[in-house]
This record gives structure tokens, sequence and C-alpha cells, in this order.
């Protein structure tokens, strides 16, 4: 079937470009699976999950800060066809990008000062420190969002892949030669993480050459894309992937430290190339999603058929892999990954769907799809996690995964039938 797929589609601009992306996002498997190994073996299950704690902190932030106007960028990419045009929607979303970084920072600063869990673990300190660079974490969704909708395939390669190159690097460097330096291990490897997408998020820009012309105008245009569609989405992005990013939190406000949230962060760091296959050809469609009444069938199935064989690959290696690679210590990893990966690729499909809604400025559904999965996952976490720690937060994944995938199985046929 793969191969039929190749044949028929291979001197086409976007199969080209799903089979581009799609390696990219291979790639950085392996390149990710080294950077945790050494990541940790360098820090230990608790600092590791100390690592973890924090990450989760920052990217939950940009989700609560971002207002919906990274979506309503993406949907004036998607109406725009002048290229000068698409250069000023990138300039006015640099500055709103600016001002959503002062917000943020604020709170994180409050934060710091008032959170009890954050200074017992003694975690405030490494948080001020992080705090002027947290910038990185919503470019990181300007581009994402923005490549998408402007079908920039190359470009949003480049910021999935090189930032994780060039961690992987300073992360051996920091291994073989500081090792045995009596430092903060947790502010190093921070450091050099911070560093690695500063510089390639900086030359990303620098290559996008943005322009600030009418920058009034377009975000007056983006202001009146956010109300009609980017809040509408960033309300279900609130609920759904900020609930669910809140749970890898949960996990350490319910333990005495937070090594399981680093053994079910792991966990689903193993699981969350399943949802590539369904993501990467979602996103290289999606121009050509809003302009088809649906979903063509062979599309769907091939994505099903790929999708299922890396479940199962992945159920026959991560055993062995983990107590080769990151002992014994880190076995809780091996069953987390079990329960978590079905749920992970029940989002991916229900992604898969959202991206032909989205598309099709279907954004009161997302909207209100986002609201019941982030419910569910909330009510789900409160529920498990008290009560089973690392393994609650697997539970609430896998459920609240088939509660996506079938509301946005809902809602897609709802479109499609009128």
């Amino acid at each position: 079937m793969i191969k039929r797929l190749y044949q028929r589609y291979k001197n086409k601009k976007r199969a080209k470009q799903v089979l581009g992306l799609f390696a990219v996002n291979i790639a950085g498997i392996p390149i990710g699976i080294i950077t945790s190994i050494i990541i940790t073996r360098y820090l230990g299950p608790t600092s590791y999950g100390d690592y973890q704690f924090i990450q989760n902190i920052l990217n939950l932030t940009v989700i609560i800060f971002s207002f919906g106007f990274f979506q309503a960028g993406n949907r004036a990419l998607v109406l725009n066809n002048n290229r000068q045009k698409a250069r000023e929607y990138y300039g006015a979303e640099l500055i709103i990008t600016g001002g959503l970084f002062i917000i943020i920072s604020v709170f994180l600063v409050l934060y710091s000062l008032f959170d009890k869990n954050l200074q017992l673990k003694q975690l405030d300190s490494i948080l001020f420190f992080i705090i002027p660079f947290s910038w990185v974490f919503l470019l990181l969704n300007y581009f994402e969002t923005l490549f998408q909708a402007d079908n920039r395939i190359n470009m949003l390669a480049q910021v999935r892949l090189f930032p994780k190159i060039g961690f992987m690097i300073a992360t051996l460097l920091v291994y073989f030669h500081f090792r045995n330096i009596q430092l903060n291990r947790l502010v190093i490897i921070w450091s050099f993480y911070l560093a690695t997408e500063i510089i390639v998020y900086l030359l990303v820009l620098f290559k996008l050459n943005v322009s600030f012309k009418n920058f009034k105008e377009r975000i007056n245009e983006i202001w009146a894309c956010n109300k009609s569609f980017g809040l509408n989405v960033y309300l279900g992005s609130l609920f759904a992937v900020g609930l669910d990013k809140l749970t890898g939190i949960l996990i350490g406000y319910y333990a005495p430290d937070n090594s399981g949230v680093g053994f079910y962060n792991l966990a689903l760091s193993f699981a969350m190339p399943l949802s590539f296959i369904p993501n990467t050809i979602a996103t290289t469609h999606y121009k050509d999603f809003s302009t088809i009444k649906y979903i063509p069938k062979k599309l769907f199935q091939i994505t099903l058929v790929l999708s299922c064989s890396a479940l199962i690959g992945l159920w026959l290696i991560i055993g062995p892999f983990i107590k080769i690679f990151y002992g014994l210590e880190f076995s809780t990893v091996i069953n987390l990954n079990f329960i978590s990966s079905i749920g992970v690729l029940a989002f991916g499909f229900g992604d898969f769907f959202n991206r032909y809604l989205g598309a099709n400025g279907q954004g009161k559904a997302l909207r209100n799809s986002a609201i019941i999965v982030g419910i569910a996952i909330l009510i789900l976490s409160l529920i498990f996690i008290p009560l089973y720690g690392e393994y609650g937060a697997a539970y609430s994944k896998i459920a609240s995964g088939f509660i996506y995938l079938i509301t946005m199985l809902i809602y897609y046929y709802k479109f499609i039938r009128h």
C-alpha cells in the first residue's frame, strides 16, 4: 500500500511535503531518545522529574495566555494568497507575541513567589532563571501554527528538527565534560536547552523576513479573525490541551517528589511519535482540506494502517529498550507506555479530523469538543491521580483520548452532512 501511494504521488508537491515532514519527525525520534537517555543518566529520576515539571508549567502558561492570537493568525494566512501580505501577518503576530511574553513573565514571577510546592522542592529559583527566556515557548507556538497555514512546510521541518539536533549535541557535551563539575545540574541542562532553541528560532525569524508595514491594519484583521475563529479555538485548547498539560503537573502536587512526573512524561515521549502519522498527513493537507467536501477514504485508510502498525512495533520494543538504555530505576515507564500509547494514538486521530474542521473554519465545533474533552480530562485526573499517581495520569490519558476522538467524529460527520 505504501509503495502504491509513493508511485501515485511521487511527483506531487503535497506528497513530497508529507514525506519530507514525516521524515523530519521520524529523524527526531532517535535524536530525542538519545537526548533523554543522556539527561536521565545525568539528572537521575527525581531531577529529571523536576526538569519535566518546569517544562509542563511553561507549556501550560503559553496555552493559558495565548488568547487565540496564533490561531487567528493561522486563519488569516489560510485565507490569504498575497506573499507581501503574508510577511506583514508574520510581523503583526510577532508584535503580539512580544505583548504576550510580558503577560506571561508577570504571571510566572508571581507563581514563583507564592507557590509553596515549587518552593518546597527548591524549584522557584530555577523558574526565575528561565523567565527572561520564556519567549522561546511562545515562538515555538508561533512557528507551528503559522507555518501550517502558510504551507511553509520546509521551515516547519527546520523548527522541529534543528533544535533537537543542537540540544542532543549540547547534552553530550554536558554529560562528558560537566559530569564531575560541582554545579546545579538542572540549571546546566536548562541553560543549554534555552541556548539551542534561541539560536535556531532567531535564525528562522531572520530567514522568514517578516514585515512590519501596515502592522496596525494587520493587527486589526488578526483581531477580527480572533473574535470569529481564534478565540473559539483558544477556549477549546484551554480546556483540552491546557488541562492535558495540567495532568503532568498534578502528579507532582500529589507526591513528595517529581519522579512520577518524569516517568509519565518519558512514557508519553515514546508514545508521541504515534501521533506523527495522522498529524503529518493532516498538516500537509491542511490547505487542501479547506477546498474539499470530505476527507478522502484512501487517505484515512493509509493513515490508519500506518498508525496501528507503529503502535504494535512500539509495544514490542519498549520493554527491552527501557531496561537496556535507562536502567531498572526507570522500569515504571514500560507499563505507563503500554497504557498511555493507546490514548496518544486516539488523540492523534482526533487531531486528524480536527485539522479538517479547522481548515473549514469550524471554530465553534473545535471549541465545544475541546471543552468536553477538557472537562473529562480534569475530572478523570482529579479522580485517578490522587489514587494511582502517574498510573492515574495514564488511565486519564487513554479514556480522554477516546472521548476526544468520538467527539471529533461526531462534529466531522455533522459538518459534511450539511
